[in-house]
């Protein structure tokens, strides 16, 4: 090659870097994301849009093309049906979710599920508690762990809403560990599917900080054998004295919150569970 060949190589190089720094075509490309994580491929995106809001198959091919199309009524759309965190898709926050904040104050997740849960629904509730192996959680666990909260769809659409219920929780913090049974005995009450999973500790550290959208992760994980719950249950994982304490201090914590029923929730089921 001739040097005119390198320098017109080099600026076609620069060109495309610029393009690609370009914040509309990352905001386009944020939203063919999102539609992607949550199982909607690009030639399914018109079905679940209002046809207002419609573009041709060629504009939801790639984000270049996007880009020359999408509107702020598409952004606005994208964050009320999937529950989405505004700054994710300007660029301005690389947390994707919204988090569904109850740290020593259990009244407010509570609260949540009571205005948000539909009546009539038998299963509209997952929670997924991740950690870094496959062990209980004990005196000495160690690094961080995630609680995401899935909503379902009625008919298990791909309209699923994922929530942060936690944010950097880590196992050597006591607070934290209150926090989890506490969320734990919340999600029980309002009869949340439970669901335990591993994931490596790097990709569980981005996790735990919120970092990018929450379905990638899930898909990361491996099966982990016990349920999320399981520490919540003497029937299931005993009565040691470090375990007890904790579900004392975890109910002290909900008492004080005014969820009594939560409470009397729990300890019925701990009776009817053990027979």
């Amino acid at each position: 090659m001739n040097p005119k060949d390198w320098i017109d190589l080099l600026q076609r190089l620069f060109a495309w870097l610029s393009e690609r720094r370009n914040p509309v075509r990352q905001q386009a490309a944020r939203v063919l994301a999102t539609f992607e994580a949550h199982g909607v491929a690009r030639t399914e995106i018109n079905a679940l849009l209002p046809e207002a809001l419609q573009l041709s198959a060629y504009q939801w091919s790639n984000a270049d093309q996007l880009k020359l199309a999408l509107r702020q009524a598409h952004l606005d759309w994208l964050i009320q049906h999937f529950a989405l965190e505004e700054g994710w898709l300007t660029g301005q926050s690389d947390s994707a979710h919204q988090h569904l904040f109850s740290y020593k104050a259990p009244g407010e997740l509570h609260q949540w599920f009571q205005e948000q849960r539909t009546p009539e629904a038998d299963f509209e509730f997952k929670l997924h508690l991740l950690t870094p192996n496959d062990q209980e959680i004990g005196p000495g666990s160690e690094g961080y762990y995630a609680l995401i909260l899935e909503r379902l769809a009625e008919d298990r659409s791909a309209c699923r809403r994922f929530y942060h219920l936690t944010e950097g929780g880590h196992f050597e913090n006591r607070p934290c560990l209150t926090h989890l049974l506490q969320v734990l005995a919340i999600a029980h009450h309002h009869g949340a599917i439970m669901r335990r999973s591993q994931l490596d500790a790097a990709s569980l550290y981005q996790l735990s900080h919120h970092k990018g959208l929450i379905p990638n992760w899930l898909d990361r994980c491996r099966p982990h054998p016990l349920e999320a719950d399981h520490e919540l249950w003497p029937h299931y994982s005993g009565h040691s004295p470090w375990l007890d304490e904790l579900r004392a201090d975890a109910e002290q914590g909900l008492c004080g919150a005014q969820l009594i029923e939560v409470v009397e929730k729990i300890r019925t089921d701990i009776q009817r569970f053990s027979r």
